[in-house]
C-alpha cells in the first residue's frame, strides 16, 4: 500500500507543480475528496475537456505534463496529433478534444496525461484541457447515465458520479487503450529526417 500512496502524492504534486508554473496564484491543487475505506473506493484523476469533467483511474496515469513538442505523422487520423519523445521512448499523442470533434487542445494551456495499461508496456499521451485534482470515488457511487451516451467517446464511458458538487463522467481507460483505433499505432515511429548535404 505504501508505494501506491507515494505514487498518488507524486501525481498530486505534479498536478500542482505544473499549474503553479503557469499561474502561481491559480496553481493550488484543489483538495481531494475525503479518503474512504480502500476496499470500497478508488482514486481517480479528474480532468476537463470543453468544460465537461471526466475521471480516469489513477492507477493508469504515470505522468502529467504540459503539452510537449509533437512531431506530426502523415496519413493518420486528425485526433492522433503525432508522436513525442519521452525520455528516449516514442509516445503516440492522442488529442481527446479532436476525437470529440472540437478544436485541438491548446499547446499553451492544455495538459498531457501519460497513461498506460497495467499488464503490458503500452503507453499513450492524452491531451486534455486541464487536470483538476485527484478524487476518491466509492465503489457504489458510479451509476449509468439516465440516457444512453452518444459520440465517439461513448464506448469508453462507464458511468457518472458526483464528486463534490460536480458531475463527473468515468472514463474506461483500459477499454480505450485496447481499442483497435488506438492499437493501430503501436509501432508508429518518427520518420527519419532528410538532411541536405
Amino acid at each position: 500500500m505504501a508505494p501506491d500512496s507515494a505514487a498518488a502524492a507524486t501525481l498530486a504534486d505534479a498536478v500542482s507543480a505544473v499549474d503553479a508554473q503557469l499561474d502561481p496564484v491559480a496553481g493550488a491543487l484543489a483538495p481531494a475528496a475525503p479518503v474512504v475505506e480502500a476496499a470500497r473506493a478508488a482514486r481517480f484523476v479528474q480532468f476537463t475537456i470543453d468544460e465537461t469533467s471526466y475521471a480516469v483511474a489513477e492507477a493508469f496515469v504515470t505522468e502529467l505534463d504540459r503539452v510537449p513538442r509533437i512531431t506530426l505523422v502523415p496519413q493518420t487520423p486528425s485526433w492522433l496529433r503525432g508522436v513525442t519523445s519521452l525520455r528516449g521512448d516514442v509516445l503516440s499523442v492522442v488529442d481527446l478534444r479532436v476525437l470529440l470533434g472540437l478544436d485541438p487542445t491548446s499547446a499553451q494551456t492544455g495538459r498531457m496525461l501519460v497513461v498506460r495499461l497495467l499488464d503490458e508496456e503500452f503507453s499513450v499521451g492524452l491531451l486534455v484541457d486541464g487536470v483538476d485534482r485527484i478524487i476518491t470515488i466509492e465503489a457504489g457511487a458510479v451509476h449509468p447515465p439516465a440516457a444512453p451516451l452518444e459520440g465517439p467517446l461513448a464506448p469508453f464511458l462507464t458511468g457518472m458520479c458526483v464528486a463534490g458538487e460536480q458531475l463527473v463522467t468515468i472514463f474506461d481507460l483500459e477499454r480505450l487503450l485496447r481499442s483497435a483505433d488506438i492499437r493501430q499505432f503501436d509501432d508508429v515511429k518518427e520518420e527519419p529526417s532528410c538532411e541536405a548535404r
